[in-house]
């Protein structure tokens, strides 16, 4: 188990996680390409990225690698039985984006029309939507338990999952775990990163 505890984050858990995921997710290719689009606001990074975390522990799943106090690693997986929930949640990013003229937001709608029209139709299924380890325990096998641990609960239940590798490297990892390329890779505008679509069946 490399010395981590995998759980469900809670709400309580949110001013920790907010931090940790940032710091976590902030050289991630997508995450990276969304933040070089300009300067935002500082307060209005963080209430927007606030917002966003406390939406996924409300509406989806929220798992954790924690060693001792520290929050190590970080993942959302939704489950999904239609593409409401995304289409919906572009609608809402676009909103901001125009009431907001953030270059970072209008990326973002960007990134969610086309992941979204790229989404399989097959459903139900888990959309793992992100996964990110916090620097100082990169190569720790953070990443690696919260995969297999959520792989296996899913491998349970019978259930597909699907997810978006942002590079060779982390699709390299994700098809030791079981996962297939699935589709053409999605492209992002504005010399944003080639998203490559995989697919893990129901065990």
């Amino acid at each position: 188990m490399d010395g981590f505890t995998v759980r469900r984050a809670a709400e309580d858990d949110l001013e920790a996680l907010v931090p940790a995921y940032a710091a976590a997710a902030a050289d991630e290719a997508v995450n990276a390409w969304l933040t070089s689009a300009g300067p935002v606001p500082e307060d209005l990074y963080d209430e927007y990225f606030t917002a966003t975390l406390r939406g996924h522990l409300v509406e989806d799943e929220v798992w954790i690698a924690t060693r001792g106090e520290a929050i190590a690693g970080v993942s959302v997986w939704r489950r999904l039985d239609s593409l409401d929930k995304l289409r919906a949640e572009a609608d809402q990013v676009a909103a901001l984006a125009a009431s907001t003229g953030l270059p970072l937001l209008r990326r973002a709608e960007q990134a969610l029309r086309a992941t979204g029209a790229a989404h399989p139709r097959r459903f139900p299924h888990v959309y793992l939507y992100s996964i990110a380890v916090a620097p100082a325990h990169r190569g720790s096998g953070a990443g690696g338990t919260i995969l297999r641990e959520r792989l296996a609960a899913v491998d349970r239940e019978a259930a597909a999952v699907y997810l978006e590798a942002s590079t060779d490297d982390s699709a390299r990892l994700y098809k030791r775990h079981g996962f297939e390329r699935s589709g053409d890779p999605i492209r992002l505008p504005d010399g944003g990163p080639r998203l490559l679509p995989m697919w893990r069946g129901p065990a």
